[in-house]
Formats: structure tokens, C-alpha cells, sequence
């Protein structure tokens, strides 16, 4: 084997890590600007969080999708839920035409497949539809129902009774984006509504729009990151901004342009190293309209399902390894923050890459690795770094490390904090159960373990529980926000570890 081979398989091996489910987790504690309220999501219910008493009002039970948003005067809630359907043709009005088009198609395969053969087959199953775009179960389920419903009385003879209650037992499920005042709860508004899955809302800096991302699966393992955008306006216009992108993407500040990581093939899953860039796209134009023109109804170029694609200038501003869970954030002035993989060249067979915060300044086009060697001796080798978090001011940086530890560096000082002591680390190695955040510019929330030095004896009624702590990094006092929360709140963040 090569040296190149050689360096490559090195990088793979960290590529192949990032790339399993449950690298970032799935649930957060996400705070308005000025840190006056939160948003968390535990294990599929969404609440509000008062940032001073800590005090819960519960917004959804379940079904909440990973990754929801608060605007940042926290006066909007963004987030996506997975909706059960009991009636096909009324899910289908709410679903886009192309999204339609797409089950009528595989419907119409399933069709001609059962016909041909004249049965189900020995296994007494529905034959898997000819587009991989519909083949996980809950996808799949939609085309066999219209298939059914829709089905000629040749088509009910093959299927017999037991073909028939098969498609009848079929549960249809839809995503939705859900946009909610946190003054009204009550004033549920749903601006986008999908067959495949739909997670990671942010809302525009100026509450215009909300973009998400949607999974659009291909076979099996492959699966594809898009990213989208629904309007707030009445038109309910949506569009699609690119494929095959990082979840982890950003606004600018005017509103009018996105910041992402995008891969540069088209077979994720089946690359040893997928390289990527890091683009900013304009999407807005200086009257805040969208920039879309019309995709072709049925046209689906690597699984694209919408009709309106953005048509905004793109930027392809720097190269990259790609990986999934890359992370972008507008900083301070025209600076990007992006995470990825650092693969010193030339490489030796001894030579091993890791994980590094870099900086594009816009004004000047360079790219600076941000973190200082007594940082990068913490983070080099921590996947879960990749989940860095700016604070509101752009000048400092949360970066996750392992054993749910994390690492408060400001920009160009040496001023550099662990709040959690070595011996306290807990959980798995490489994963954190959640991701440190700022509240506000000068306080951190983090979850610490029941043996926490932020937790007094008092406090410690029940030493296997975490907590939430909140730490003025000014003072380095602490306080525990989450004391009065249940049980099952905390439980469900335990049980990420």
C-alpha cells in the first residue's frame, strides 16, 4: 500500500467514527441572547426554561424532533415533530407535490411488481419499491397504502385478505415545522410538512424565516443531508438551498446569506474520505425576498422533492474533510467559525489527524486554526469538539471534550478554563450527554455529574442524579438550575450518556 493510501486510511478511520448515529446528542439546552430564557429538548418533549428560577412550561409531550431553536429576543420557538396520519388522502394534501409524486410512482412499481407475479411472494411481504428514496418502513408505508386505497379489484384479488390487512395496519407518519410564539403556546403554526424526517430549525437573526434540515434517505445506510428554507411570510414559500450538508449550519447576521459545510460527491457512505467545502450562499435578496426559481414536478436530482430551488450567489470559501456533524457560526466582524479535521501534510505513516476550530475571515480570505496549543492538547483527539459553541458576542468558545468536560477559551489569550475537574468526568468517553452552552456572554450552562464540587451536601439528595449548572465565568460561582426539575426530565439526559 502506498504512503497516500496509508495517510488516507488514517483519516478514515476518523471519518468512519463520525459517522455513526449518536456521535452529538440528540438532545439540548439552548438560550436566547441575552440568556433570560432557554429551550430544551429531552428525549422528544420541548420546554421552555425561565433563566433565573429555573422553572419549566412544558411546549410539546413528544415527538420532537433533535436540535429546536429560539429566536434570539426569545420571543419565537422553531422546532419539527414527527405527527402520526390516520387518513392518506388528507396527508397527502399536506405533504409538497413532489413529496406525492414520489409515492404515487413506487405505489404504481408495487403495482405492477404484485401483478406480474401475481402474488406477494412466499414471504407474504409487499415488494420493496424499485426508488431507494422510499425504502425505510415508515417512508415505505405511505406507497403501500395509496397502492391499497387506490387499488383495481384485480389488484384486491392477488392481495386476499391477509394482503389487505397487511396495508391496512400501516402507519403513515409525517414530519412538520412548527413556529410558536412564547407568549401563546397556544398559537401553533406549521410551515413546512415532509414524509422524511425533518430536525436542526434555526431561525433567521430577524425572525423572517426558519431553515431546517431534511434527511432524505437512500438505500439502507446512505443518507443525505438537505438543507431548506420556509418562509414566515403568508406565501408559505419553501426552498431548497443545497444537498449533502453538515447539520451543523448558521446565518448570517443581515439574514440574507447561510453558512455551511457541503460534501463534495454524491455518494456519501460509499467515499474511504469525502471532501467537502464550506460555502456561503446568499438566499435573500435586500428586500428580504427569498431567491428561488421553480424546479420541474417530478425531476429529482439526488432526491431533491421541492419545487423551488435558491438561486443566491454561492461562495465556496474553503476546503475540508467532510464529515456530517461538522459545525458552522458566524463570529465577531465577517469571521466564520467552522470545525473539522486537521491533516497535517506531508503525512507519515506516524502522523495521526484530529479535530481543530478554524476562523475564515471574509475581509481578507485567510484561514486560521483559532485554538492555541494549550487548547488543541485537549481537543486534538475529541470528536465531540466538533460541537464548539460561540458565545453571543462572538469572543469565546465552549468546546466539548471527552468524558461530558469541556474546555472556556477566549479568543487570542491565554485565558483558558475547565470548570469540570478531571475526576469528575463521567459518561461515555467520546460522546457528551450535552453540549455546554453560553447563557448570555458571561455565564455557561453544562451538565455536571452528582459528585460535582458545584453541588453542596445539601444539594447532593440524590448522588446518582446529574445537574444543570449555571457558572458566572466572571466570578466562577456556580448555581444548580435544574434542582427543581422531575426526575424524568433529568433521567432522559442520564440516559444519553
Amino acid at each position: 500500500m502506498s504512503n497516500r493510501m496509508k495517510s488516507l486510511g488514517l483519516a478514515a478511520f476518523y471519518v468512519a467514527a463520525v459517522f455513526f448515529v449518536g456521535c452529538i446528542p440528540e438532545d439540548s439546552l439552548e438560550w436566547s441572547e441575552d440568556g433570560s430564557v432557554g429551550l430544551l429538548r429531552v428525549e422528544g418533549a420541548l420546554y421552555l426554561v425561565d433563566g433565573e428560577t429555573g422553572d419549566l412550561t412544558e411546549i410539546a409531550k413528544e415527538n420532537v424532533q433533535p436540535w429546536p431553536d429560539i429566536s434570539e429576543d426569545g420571543s419565537l420557538v422553531a422546532y419539527s415533530e414527527k405527527v402520526e396520519c390516520d387518513n392518506l388522502s388528507e396527508g397527502l394534501k399536506l405533504l409538497p407535490p413532489g413529496q406525492v409524486k414520489i409515492i404515487q410512482y413506487n405505489a404504481r412499481k408495487m403495482c405492477d411488481d404484485i401483478l406480474d407475479t401475481g402474488s406477494l411472494g412466499i414471504t407474504e411481504k409487499f415488494p420493496d419499491p424499485d426508488d431507494k428514496i422510499l425504502k425505510p418502513e415508515d417512508y415505505v408505508n405511505w406507497a403501500i397504502r395509496y397502492m391499497y386505497e387506490n387499488a383495481d379489484s384485480q389488484l384486491l384479488k392477488i392481495l386476499g385478505d391477509e394482503g389487505i390487512k397487511l396495508a391496512k395496519e400501516k402507519v403513515l407518519h409525517y414530519f412538520q415545522v412548527v413556529v410558536v410564539p412564547r407568549d401563546n403556546l397556544k398559537d401553533k403554526r406549521v410551515i413546512a410538512s415532509n414524509i422524511f424526517g425533518s430536525c436542526m430549525t434555526r431561525m433567521s437573526r430577524d425572525s423572517r424565516y426558519v431553515a431546517y434540515i431534511m434527511q432524505t434517505q437512500h438505500g439502507e445506510e446512505e443518507m443525505d443531508y438537505s438543507l431548506y428554507i420556509a418562509s414566515l411570510k403568508d406565501d408559505g414559500r419553501i426552498i431548497l438551498v443545497d444537498q449533502r450538508v453538515a447539520l451543523g449550519y448558521d446565518w448570517r447576521k443581515d439574514s440574507r446569506a447561510i453558512a455551511y459545510s457541503n460534501a463534495d460527491t454524491e455518494n456519501l457512505g460509499q467515499e474511504e474520505v469525502a471532501l467537502g467545502t464550506l460555502q456561503e450562499r446568499v438566499v435573500a435578496d435586500e428586500e428580504n425576498g427569498l431567491l428561488a426559481e421553480p424546479i420541474e414536478l417530478g425531476k429529482r436530482e439526488n432526491g431533491s422533492v421541492e419545487t423551488d430551488r435558491c438561486t443566491g450567489e454561492a461562495s465556496s470559501l474553503v476546503g475540508l474533510v467532510f464529515y456530517p456533524w461538522q459545525k458552522v457560526r458566524y463570529g465577531f466582524g465577517e469571521r466564520i467559525f467552522f470545525s473539522t479535521c486537521l491533516m497535517p501534510l506531508p503525512m507519515s505513516k506516524r502522523d495521526e489527524p484530529g479535530w481543530s476550530l478554524f476562523c475564515y475571515d471574509s475581509v481578507t480570505g485567510a484561514v486560521t486554526n483559532v485554538l492555541p496549543q494549550g487548547v488543541s492538547s485537549h481537543t486534538s483527539q475529541a470528536m465531540n469538539m466538533l460541537q464548539f459553541e460561540l458565545s453571543p458576542d462572538g469572543k469565546k468558545v465552549l468546546l466539548p471534550i471527552k468524558n461530558n468536560r469541556l474546555i472556556d477559551y477566549e479568543f487570542g489569550t491565554d485565558k483558558v478554563g475547565i470548570p469540570i475537574f478531571e475526576d469528575e468526568g463521567f459518561g461515555e468517553e467520546e460522546t457528551s450527554a450535552l453540549v455546554p452552552t453560553f447563557k448570555g456572554n458571561n455565564e455557561i450552562s453544562f451538565l455536571v455529574c452528582g459528585k460535582s464540587h458545584y453541588l453542596s451536601e445539601t444539594e447532593r439528595e440524590k448522588p446518582d442524579r446529574c445537574e444543570i449548572v449555571v457558572l458566572n465565568r466572571s466570578a466562577l460561582k456556580g448555581r444548580i438550575l435544574s434542582q427543581s426539575w422531575p426526575d424524568e426530565v433529568i433521567g432522559g439526559l442520564e440516559d444519553d450518556q
